[in-house]
């Protein structure tokens, strides 16, 4: 298990998945579990979970010790997927499945929806996302908050950041050449779009006093003011 996860916290359209590794402990995986979600804070409370233990099969003890670890996070837990005793994949935000076109049950600080006009998701995160903390989600991302030096938000689509954006983002992760990254600062550690990679921006060059965005042309990241 040496450089290895027992436990890994994946954001989907059904929710959190917590997926266990099958070559760790049941001890092993409690105890990561628990610091994943201690360093998380609130920010999965009210969350919907499930369990994902691929070919293991969970006791019913171990099960009970998975949910009350949960519990004192303010955490539920659904059916487990996988062989299971009892039943049947941030740092990721909590999401359900979206009715066509309709606003889904708010989770914490955390709010997917599919907005009129379009069927592309997109997750509205309502805080700072701190070092150590890791947003993916399949479709857009929002974050009225900043995005700070050690923090990584990755999207399948567009990243908007309602501050400032000094941590590692990634728009376009499967391959969305036309996706873009925008923020009210746009300071990255790092920036790809899709394939794409660029530098911190020259800290000596003329800013913008307005939103930024950044976009790939002709084969390169280029980040230029937001012009709505």
């Amino acid at each position: 298990m040496a450089g290895r996860d027992a436990v890994v916290l994946k954001g989907g359209r059904d929710g959190v998945a917590v997926i266990i590794d099958e070559r760790a402990t049941i001890d092993a995986a409690i105890k990561d579990l628990r610091a994943k979600l201690s360093r998380a804070g609130s920010f999965f409370k009210g969350a919907a979970f499930h369990i994902e233990a691929g070919s293991r099969t969970l006791t019913a003890a171990e099960r009970e010790a998975l949910t009350s670890t949960m519990e004192e996070f303010g955490i539920t837990l659904r059916e487990s997927k996988g062989r299971s005793g009892a039943g049947d994949e941030i740092e990721n935000p909590p999401v359900e499945k979206p009715p066509n076109r309709t606003p889904l049950r708010r989770s914490g600080d955390a709010v997917a929806a599919t907005f009129p006009g379009g069927d592309e998701r997109t997750l509205l995160v309502r805080r700072t996302i701190r070092s150590g903390q890791r947003v993916e989600y399949d479709g857009n991302v929002v974050v009225m908050g900043d995005v700070n030096p050690g923090a990584v938000v990755m999207s399948t689509g567009d990243i908007v950041v309602l501050g400032s954006l000094r941590g590692l983002a990634h728009a376009g992760a499967q391959g969305n050449d036309d996706a873009v990254v925008m923020a009210f600062r746009l300071e990255p550690t790092q920036l790809r779009i899709s394939q794409y990679i660029s530098r911190p921006p020259d800290e000596d060059g003329p800013r913008p006093a307005g939103p930024e965005v950044a976009r790939v042309r002709n084969g390169v990241i280029q980040i230029e003011a937001y012009v709505p």
